[in-house]
């Protein structure tokens, strides 16, 4: 009877060690699932930041807001053309910190380089444009010819600001990626410039560029390689300090159009017959009559 009671006390106890042995290997079991569902959960998470980083463009060898600025840029990120093949010298700069951008955050600021123009002064033309921008598209397809033509004739002078603000729009960052090469190509080749910035930023209706697109437009059409500050995103930096920099004064949207102060926004007129008027002005001003200063398409929104 002793023994028969030994017995199953000691059944009794086998069966509880093993009991706790079996929750004891689950317990270890659901901590290895636990840290093995945070493990992947950290190399998804690296996988996608490394994504990014070489979606945007070069690895360690992009940064967002440290990078080289062309010597033709002026301190806004603006290039400005005093005819259709030549441009202005520029602040040379050296590099640019998007990150350190000075401004005031405040929409009623003024347009840094938008100044009062003075009797007989040549009406400066300021045009913030994003290439992945329909509006910009429009713009340049109904206007370009008559702004190339007022600056062949000496009436103006044109400055362009490309911005990367409708990166959120694409999953490729393309307006920042066609900025750079439109940028690029005012330092390999100034005289395509102006020719070069129209065929990017007209080609929107159809969609985006590739970087190889890019490039091969820019080789076949122009006879320019611009391979290596297209694939390194020379420039992406430089446009991102532009856009920042029209961030902090208030641009909202693209095109935004300036001539002196005077921003084509607070008319009610088209761009051709709003323009045109303040060529006309300078004409008169300068006892210069020839040309025919209405311009452009006057269906321009």
């Amino acid at each position: 009877m002793a023994r028969n009671q030994s017995s199953g006390e000691n059944a009794r106890e086998q069966a509880r060690r093993i009991q706790q042995e079996q929750q004891r290997r689950q317990r270890g079991a659901s901590v290895l699932l636990r840290v093995g569902v945070v493990v992947v959960a950290l190399v998804v998470v690296a996988g996608l930041a490394f994504f990014v980083l070489n979606r945007q463009g070069g690895g360690e060898e992009f940064s967002a807001s440290e990078g080289e600025a062309p010597a033709f840029a002026n301190e806004q990120g603006g290039i400005t053309l005093t005819s259709a093949a030549e441009l202005v010298d520029g602040a040379d700069m050296g590099s640019v910190d998007a990150s350190d951008v000075p401004g005031s955050g405040d929409s009623e600021a003024p347009v840094p380089g938008a100044e009062p123009r003075e009797e007989g002064e040549k009406p400066h033309l300021i045009l913030y444009v994003d290439a992945n921008c329909p509006h910009c598209a429009n713009f340049e397809s109904s206007q370009g010819q008559q702004i190339k033509q007022w600056l062949e004739q000496g009436d103006i002078t044109v400055e362009y600001r490309m911005l990367g603000m409708l990166d959120g729009n694409s999953t490729t960052n393309y307006s920042s990626r066609a900025a750079n090469a439109i940028t690029a190509m005012a330092v390999e080749s100034p005289e395509d410039y102006l020719a070069y910035l129209e065929q990017v930023v007209t080609h929107q209706p159809s969609g985006e560029l590739s970087d190889d697109e890019l490039i091969s437009i820019a080789q076949d059409d122009y006879g320019v390689d611009l391979s290596e500050p297209v694939e390194n995103n020379t420039y992406r930096a430089f446009v991102s300090y532009t856009t920042k920099q029209a961030s902090e004064v208030g641009v909202q949207g693209t095109p935004t159009v300036y001539i002196g102060d005077q921003n084509w926004q607070d008319s009610e007129q088209a761009f051709g017959e709003w323009a045109g008027g303040i060529v006309e002005e300078y004409r008169s001003e300068t006892g210069d009559g020839s040309g025919d200063g209405s311009g452009g398409d006057s269906s321009e929104e």
